[in-house]
């Protein structure tokens, strides 16, 4: 079988494949381009895997990059394009369920795919677009099938993080999970302990985005991965995904916004105080910039309910969220029409730059010589009296009203 591989990442990649077997060693796109591109879904990037060792694929271009030599991957940089190859491997024992405890290079395709997840994971196409399927990945896409490579259990005993990739790819592509990996989920699931809480919270957070969620948010309880997840049992898991599926059922992909999608989360996890959600989020990993919109989103879905958003809540938020929130609850039908972009259209300024005095004018209107906490204190209050249309945002207007309010609150 023949693909065409018109997609400009595959264009500018062939060269690639091309300076390796120049050379007299095999290459091939792998993965998730491959999986894709037979899904005709677009790709959004290359893997590229060889018979070349890591230092013989040094040795062919000029510009590389050591990311893991150990275990094979080696970064090429191409007309300023980095490419990730990684050399024919078998895996060793994984006595952590993590990370292999020896790889042995090897030379031939199939044996580098038996070590891989799932049979549609674990296809390859040449620079001609020839494909090479070793383990029904085609026939497992046609039949909507997320099925281990070989034995499942000995692939989720080498590493418990696939469990939580199987779920992923279930929500992601609307497959359902083949009989025995299922199984061997139910059986193993207790092995995710031992997989650091980030690799787990790029899967669940995927699981959580995919586009038939709302269909495979059970697949959290029925697998019993949830009661190895921070913060969850099979109980709190079975409610809160129950709650979560009827959110996002309908919703535009623009909605599927990972903030979105955990504010909503923590919602019906009754995490709703600020100090509450940064110690959950904070045990997941998250950011701080990513923690602050979570908070926001959650404090806003309560304005919005309580009808008490206002030009101060528009100015005050990132605007961002504002909107995201607003257009979530547009589309689940709790708002009946759209008023935020009016309100911020309508904002004398639209952020503390723009009002039209500084510390330092401050400073000359009061005859300081020195600031203090009690002028910025001062600014607060002149910025949420402009918000609010009470003060006119211009030089003279604040002047008299610094001078009228004759000190410092």
């Amino acid at each position: 079988m023949f693909v065409s591989l018109t997609d400009p990442l595959f264009q500018e990649a062939i060269p690639v494949l091309g300076q390796i077997e120049s050379h007299g060693y095999e290459a091939y796109f792998v993965g998730g381009c491959v999986r894709d591109t037979l899904l005709n879904k677009k790709i959004n990037d290359i893997d590229i895997a060889s018979s070349a060792r890591p230092e013989e694929v040094e040795g062919m271009f000029p510009i590389t990059f050591d990311v893991g030599k150990e275990h094979g991957t080696i970064v090429v940089v191409v007309d300023k394009a980095p490419y990730e190859i990684t050399t024919f491997r078998t895996e060793g024992d994984y006595t952590d369920f993590r990370r292999p405890d020896e790889v042995n290079f090897v030379r031939n395709l199939r044996e580098d795919t038996l070590r891989r997840d799932f049979t549609i994971n674990a296809m390859a196409f040449d620079r001609q677009g020839k494909l090479y399927d070793y383990h029904g990945g085609v026939k497992d896409l046609n039949d909507h099938l997320i099925r281990c490579v070989g034995n499942a259990q000995e692939r989720f005993l080498e590493d418990a993080l696939r469990m939580m990739r199987a779920i992923r790819f279930a929500s992601q592509l609307g497959f359902e999970i083949e009989e025995k990996s299922f199984k061997a989920i139910q059986t193993l699931k207790a092995n995710l302990q031992y997989i650091s809480i980030e690799r787990i919270r790029i899967e669940f957070s995927k699981f959580l985005l995919g586009n038939s969620f709302a269909d495979k948010a059970q697949l959290l309880v029925n697998t019993g991965l949830a009661d190895y997840l921070p913060g969850f049992t099979q109980a709190l898991a079975e409610t809160v995904m129950t709650e979560l599926s009827k959110d996002f059922k309908n919703i535009p992909n623009n909605l599927r916004d990972e903030r979105l999608v955990w504010a909503r989360m923590l919602k019906h996890m009754g995490i709703i105080q600020p100090e509450t959600i940064r110690s959950f989020l904070k045990e997941w990993t998250h950011s701080n910039a990513f923690i602050k919109d979570v908070i926001q989103m959650i404090q806003l879905f309560d304005y919005f309910k309580e009808e008490q958003v206002t030009s101060w809540e528009v100015y005050n938020y990132d605007y961002l969220n504002v909107q995201l929130v607003e257009d979530f609850l547009f589309e689940t039908q709790f708002l009946d029409h759209k008023f935020v972009a009016d309100i911020y259209n309508a904002l004398p300024i639209k952020s503390k730059k723009d009002i039209a005095v500084n510390g330092k004018d401050v400073m000359t209107i009061l005859n300081l010589k020195k600031g203090g906490p009690e002028i910025g204190a001062l600014l607060d209050k002149i910025e949420r009296l402009i918000i609010e249309m009470e003060l006119e945002n211009t030089y003279s207007m604040i002047e008299a009203y610094i001078k009228n309010s004759g000190s410092i609150d």
